[in-house]
């Protein structure tokens, strides 16, 4: 698998290649109460998980907090195909399923702040 450049410096650096720009996903969740522990290390999972059923690129993922109890998690599709496949995929569903436990899907409209110009929100840890 290439190595996928993320700035010029590397470019310039390291040798990587510059591959065309990728298909984001970008899921929200609200956390239902005293679920928030549980629910890092599902959304953590769900990296591995994807990554092992070639779903997800090796693009460094992202988990985000917005707001007290609500997070986002951003991965970039293997390829255009894959968001389908996710969707048919059983150790993918098995983990939706397991999030649905603990939390509640959101549009990015839920989200608090993301209707300001350029919202900012908190990293967590993916690993």
């Amino acid at each position: 698998m290439r190595t996928k450049c993320t700035s010029k410096l590397d470019l310039e650096t390291v040798g990587c290649t510059v591959l065309p720009m990728g298909l984001i996903a970008i899921g929200a969740y609200r956390v239902r109460e005293g679920r928030q522990e549980l629910f890092l290390e599902a959304l953590r999972q769900d990296l591995v998980t994807m990554r092992e059923e070639g779903l997800i690129s090796d693009w460094p993922a992202m988990i985000l907090k917005a707001g007290s109890d609500v997070y986002l998690q951003l991965v970039e599709w293997a390829d255009a195909d894959a968001p389908s496949r996710s969707s048919r995929n059983e150790r993918v569903l098995a983990m939706w399923t397991k999030k649905r436990t603990m939390a509640d899907y959101l549009s990015l409209a839920e989200v608090p702040g993301a209707d300001r110009l350029f919202p900012s929100f908190e990293e967590i840890p993916t690993i």
